[in-house]
């Protein structure tokens, strides 16, 4: 609770005398407007100058035509109105002045009104300050109460009303969340969605505010009722016998759907191989040690009382697909040393890599794209031979341009001791084999290119399960001009297999080329020393006894 004292504002005449008369007292105050917010207290002045006759003439407050005072007696009841006599001075120019404030205490709505400070004289003269009481905003209405539960596609209208002085402005938000429009906020009594649907769901807040006190605010749940609706977040999962696979679906609905997993037709319980997980809307199947059997399709199934969903997901164990990581520009006029990465959980067998010059319009080749897949799937087979030939057959001339077949050669993957890898060439189940990384690097060296020029080239990679789909299409040049490299200290390593001479004549192979892996003599130079080392203190004891 707190004391205002109301000060008026306004101009006197330079004698400060509002009326020119020595026997009839003037009002030193100006009537004025008092915005008081509820609950304060609000004293109104009153004052007036002294003169010879000023005893004679009485000063009243009234509202309307009730009389609150007459001099200094109170003639109301309201215990809240309280006079205040104006302590009498004199001003500069020796004029005193005297009359009396009133004071109201705890204002109330009902205490808003014109007050007029009145002296009783033939002619009365008289002051009016009006007194506005300024009310907190509270909520009297609001629509729904509490809750909405609506089904899907209807529309949605909510309003909310307020009172108070001023009137306040009505503002709808949403907890934790932009508006469904996008907006965070919207003003008006009503809110209306014209089509509900998931997004729609949540808690909305009516708040009413006019800058008095605190603002007043209340909530409304929206609960959107709708059929399950499945999104798959990753619908070819790539795993490997002995490794542990998750597929994931991210179930919506109300009221709660129940979800249930099949592989194929056949629903999967819960056992030591197979578990299921639910957080929130995430929905997972674990599998652990999967077997060649687990490979294949999978389904998640949720319902709820307004209807069902499927969502589809396949346990692959293809590589992934392949992408490229050389520099887009070559060292050199004639060759370029292409390298790429795949993901594999089984041993990768071979890659067959396409190439060709591209066309001018380099990056307007998207139109030629299926063709393109059909032409390399359906004229060009997996053997080295034929791939090896295409690739050597001389160096590009006039003839190689934009739009022309695709040149392709495939690439053996190397074991660790530089032969193909043949171990694992077995007809399924297969043995569990957990490489010690899922990542594969391979580079390639083409040679026999055309200077200064642009080509394009796409990769896929074959494990025991199969190829799987062709990369994106990467855009490489080769220079006008070799460039001046230093001479390396160490060699470069670039992966973990290796392509010589001998392996390309078992091919037929008509020209040299290399693969860009770690050089096998390095790892038979170790193995020696390693050899040697061991070794040797048994060869000097043998020795030292002969």
């Amino acid at each position: 609770m707190f004391k205002s004292v109301a000060t008026p504002t306004g101009h006197f005449p330079d004698s400060n005398y509002l009326e020119e008369d020595k026997y009839s007292p003037g009002f030193l105050t100006l009537g004025q407007k008092y915005s008081i917010a509820i609950g304060s207290t609000v004293v109104l002045p009153c004052k007036i100058n002294e003169t010879e006759n000023s005893s004679q003439y009485v000063l009243a407050w009234k509202r309307d035509i009730a009389v609150l005072t007459a001099g200094n007696v109170k003639v109301t009841v309201n215990p809240r109105l309280r006079l205040m006599p104006v302590q009498a001075h004199a001003d500069q120019h020796g004029s005193l002045s005297t009359g009396y404030n009133l004071e109201i205490r705890d204002v109330r709505i009902s205490d808003a009104g014109d007050y007029i400070c009145q002296i009783g004289s033939m002619e009365p003269k008289e002051i009016v300050h009006t007194l506005e009481i300024l009310v907190p905003p509270k909520i009297d209405y609001i629509s729904p109460p509490n809750k909405l539960d609506i089904h899907k596609g209807a529309p949605i209208r909510m309003e909310c009303r307020a009172s108070g002085n001023p009137t306040p402005k009505i503002i709808w938000s949403r907890k934790n969340n932009v508006m469904p429009n996008g907006e965070a906020n919207k003003t008006g009594n009503v809110l209306e969605i014209v089509h509900a649907n998931r997004h729609t769901s949540g808690h909305y807040k009516c708040t009413a505010d006019n800058r008095v006190g605190q603002p007043d605010s209340r909530e409304v749940l929206v609960n959107v009722l709708y059929p399950p609706e499945i999104e798959v977040e990753q619908p070819i999962v790539h795993s490997g016998v002995g490794h542990e696979a998750q597929l994931v679906c991210i179930v919506h609905g109300e009221p709660t759907p129940s979800v249930i997993w099949y592989q194929d037709t056949t629903q999967i319980g819960i056992t030591e191989q197979f578990s299921q997980q639910n957080r929130g809307n995430k929905h997972s199947l674990i599998i652990r040690n999967v077997t060649y059997s687990d490979l294949g399709n999978y389904t998640c199934q949720a319902s709820n009382a307004l209807g069902k969903d499927r969502g589809t997901l396949s346990l692959s164990g293809l590589p992934t697909l392949c992408y490229f990581d050389s520099p887009t520009l070559s060292s050199y006029r004639d060759q370029y040393n292409i390298s790429w990465t795949v993901q594999s959980y089984s041993p990768i067998r071979e890659y067959r890599l396409f190439f060709r010059l591209a066309a001018k319009g380099l990056h307007q080749l998207h139109t030629h794209e299926k063709s393109l897949d059909n032409h390399i799937y359906g004229d060009r087979t997996a053997s080295a031979t034929s791939g090896s030939q295409h690739l050597y057959g001389g160096q590009y001339g006039g003839g190689v341009g934009g739009g022309e077949q695709w040149e392709n050669v495939v690439i053996p993957e190397m074991s660790d001791y530089g032969a193909p890898n043949h171990f694992y060439n077995m007809v399924p189940p297969y043995v569990a084999y957990q490489p010690a990384t899922i990542r594969h690097r391979m580079s390639f060296q083409l040679k026999n290119l055309k200077p200064a020029s642009n080509y394009e080239a796409r990769v896929q990679a074959r494990n025991d399960h199969g190829w799987n789909k062709l990369s994106s299409i990467f855009h490489f040049s080769t220079r006008s001009e070799d460039m001046e490299l230093e001479p390396s200290a160490q060699p470069a390593v670039h992966g973990a297999g290796l392509l010589d001479k001998g392996l390309l004549s078992s091919s037929g192979a008509t020209a040299p080329f290399t693969v860009a892996h770690v050089h096998k003599s390095w790892a038979l130079s170790i193995f020696t020393v390693l050899i040697t080392a061991r070794l040797l203190p048994s060869l000097l004891a043998v020795l030292s006894v002969a």
